[in-house]
Formats: structure tokens, sequence, C-alpha cells
């Protein structure tokens, strides 16, 4: 499986940002290994009409062309004005998206935070399955 370090750069190569009159796109670049070791790419689409963020775009992209829904290992990446890389965590958003797309992430899928750091997806959706009847 790759390590985090070349997901890091694999995700940062297909950063291709484009200005637009409605907003910005491809600014952020992901890179997810799917449970069958394929890696699959995306990029940020933020346009006023709709956005998607680069992580459900990859997600997309594996549920598309390899039938997959389980993800291993998943990384987004950023970069500023002077090209200085940032690894960034998913939102909130892409955090549910990756938890519905197969329960089994939850416990199986590392969100890669640093080249030296990853959590898994529990750690960061700690309440959810926190549904507390109210008497």
């Amino acid at each position: 499986m790759a390590t985090n370090q070349q997901l890091i750069q694999k995700a940062a190569s297909v950063i291709h940002s484009k200005n637009l009159k409605d907003g910005l796109i491809g600014d952020v670049g992901c890179a997810l290994v799917s449970g069958k070791g394929k890696i699959y790419t995306g990029v940020c689409v933020g346009v006023n009409s709709n956005g998607y963020c680069a992580e459900r775009v990859a997600i997309a992209k594996m549920i598309t062309d390899g039938k997959e829904y389980v993800i291993k290992k998943i990384v987004a990446t950023w970069k500023d004005k002077d090209g200085t890389l940032y690894v960034i965590p998913p939102c909130g958003f892409c955090r549910q998206a990756m938890k519905d797309t197969d329960e089994k992430n939850i416990d199986t899928t590392e969100i890669i935070l640093d080249k030296n750091k990853s959590v898994k997806l529990r750690e960061l959706l700690p309440y959810h399955d926190w549904w507390e009847k109210q008497k």
C-alpha cells in the first residue's frame, strides 16, 4: 500500500487551481486508496451553483470506476499562493460521506493528517451514532 508521503504527493499532483467568475476550482487535491488497493484522485469544484470537495469527487470516482465503497486511506492537500503544500483534514460533509458510503469506513478508513500522522475516521466523528432518546 502507498505510504502517507506517496499519497500526499499524489494528491498534490492533481492540484491545478483556476479562478472563475463564480468560484475557484482545482485548488484542493485528494488521493484515496480503496479497499482493493486502487488509488483514486479528485479535485474540488467550488462554484456558486454548487460545490464539491476533492474527497467527495475522489469517492465518486471510486464508486463509479471501481464499484467500490471501502476506503483504506485518504488525504486532501492544498497549496497557498506561494506553492507551500498543506495537508488538510476533511470537512464535516466529507467525513459523513465517508461513513455513509460504507459503514465499515468508520473503523477502517485512515485519514492522513501528515506524513507521520493519521487517525481513523471514528476519531473525527466521535459521536456519529449518538442518538439519545429524551424522556
